[in-house]
Order: structure tokens, then sequence, then C-alpha cells
């Protein structure tokens, strides 16, 4: 039984004030398997949890602070409500879990969930004619919102170990209808909260102003 959920997390907000933001690779995270004295699952489900992290740049170019500003309010991501970003993180969210029958009752077997994360980020595309403050101040804005960034994909990726957590502790049921029933009930509300934590991140540091992702 496969289950997916796609969101979007804004990052940078770009605004007519300085602006604001909020490794390739994948990572394999394998949670532990052990004994449970079940009279219907003898064993507790085993779980995993794949992450994949991939990273997309548009490309500006300026040497004043006011350049860079506009170059990422023109070549930033427009998104449906209406902002412009200067950087954003999506996550998808997917779900596998085997279900055991074993005397009539049904339970889960085995759950695994894959996380897919993009950051999107401007990039200059060159330095040429930048003065050193300028150079020294890009590449901490740069720092400070990669900082904002992973921390999007923290919340979706403990939200992900938490759907695992969550569905290999159920118990058995009458039937896989009911089971199924439980499991979406679970994964749905567990992705509402989700939801909720990347927008309260995002208030609580102001898109990542408060982390010092603000170019000015």
């Amino acid at each position: 039984m496969t289950r997916q959920f796609i969101c979007l997390i804004a990052g940078a907000l770009f605004c007519a004030s300085p602006v604001l933001a909020e490794k390739v690779g994948t990572e394999t995270i394998k949670l532990a398997k052990y004994d449970e004295k079940n009279l219907f699952q003898l064993k507790r489900p085993e779980v995993a949890l794949d992450l994949k992290e991939k990273h997309e740049y548009y490309d500006i170019r300026g040497t004043s602070l006011t350049e860079l500003r506009k170059q990422m309010k023109e070549n930033g991501t427009r998104w449906n409500d209406n902002h412009t970003y200067a950087a954003l993180t999506t996550w998808n969210i997917r779900y596998n879990y085997d279900i055991n029958e074993s005397g009539g009752r049904y339970s889960v077997a085995s759950v695994k969930t894959k996380v897919d994360i993009v950051y999107r980020y401007p990039r200059l595309a060159s330095a040429a004619g930048m003065s050193e403050q300028l150079a020294g101040q890009w590449s901490s804005y740069m720092e400070n919102v990669t900082i904002h960034e992973i921390g999007h994909k923290d919340i979706a990726v403990k939200a992900a170990a938490d759907i695992n957590g969550a569905l290999s502790s159920l118990g058995n049921f009458s039937s896989r209808r009911e089971l199924n029933n439980v499991v979406d009930r679970v994964v749905e509300a567990r992705l509402k909260t989700l939801k909720e934590d990347q927008i309260r991140y995002d208030a609580e540091t102001h898109h990542g102003e408060t982390q010092g992702a603000i170019l000015r």
C-alpha cells in the first residue's frame, strides 16, 4: 500500500525591503527491529526512511545590493500565493506499508517512508566588479539561507519518522479495510501537523531573518 504527500515550503520571501530567505545526496535511515510479545504479531514492524536531497539554482548578477535584490525578484520563484521567493524548499513524502494477516487479524508488517527534498537557491553567475564587502555580505547571506532551508527539511524528515513510528505501533484489526482506514487517519493528522509546524517555523524565524538570512 503506497501513499504520497507533496507540499511546498516557502523559503526566502522577496519583499520591497531587504530580501528574506528563508547537497545533492542520498541518506538512508533505518530504525531497529525488535521483538514484541503479541498473539498476532511476534515482531514489531521493520521501518526505514529514505532521504534524497537535490539542489537547483538560478543565476543572478549584480555589483550592488539593489541589483542583487532586483535580480532575485525577477528570477526567483513566483508561487501561487502571488509572492516571489528568493529561495524555497519543496518536499514530497511517500509511504509504503505491508500488511500481515494472522488468525484473521491484520497488522502492519513493515513500513517505509521516502522523503524527496528539492532546494532552489540563487547563485552568482559572476563576481566581477563586486566589492569585497558585498562579496562577504553575499556569502554570509547564503550560508544563513541554507541554515534556514535545512530547518525546513529537518521538520519534514521528522514528520516522516513520526509516520514510521505511528504506523509501526498500530495494533491488529479485524480487516484490511479497517487497518487501511486507521493508517489514513493517522497519516493525515501527522501531515496536518507538519504543515502547521512549517508555518510556525517561518513565523518564528521571520522566513530566516532571525537566523541572519537577510541581505542588507
